[in-house]
């Protein structure tokens, strides 16, 4: 059972030192160019969540306002 263990991270640690040979020595330009691509969209798409969650947490903390006003309003029965 651990020899499996030791083995299958063996295998995963060659598999990684492989992996990032051929990304730096062989499609790092290739990496790069998909990263000019798609940084400036997942700005945008980030952007936009960032706007719509914030203006809804504005949106929401406004209509507990509006609640809070009228019930700060109605007179309170004195108790004699």
């Amino acid at each position: 059972m651990i020899v499996s263990n030791v083995f299958g991270i063996i295998i995963g640690v060659v598999v990684v030192i492989i992996g990032l040979y051929l990304l730096f020595f062989q499609w790092w330009s290739m990496f790069v160019g998909v990263f000019k691509g798609i940084v400036p969209i997942l700005l945008v798409l980030i952007g936009a969540g960032v706007l719509v969650y914030f203006i809804s947490e504005i949106k929401s903390k406004l209509e507990i306002g509006k609640e809070e006003a009228p019930a700060s309003g109605e007179k309170k029965p004195e108790g004699k």
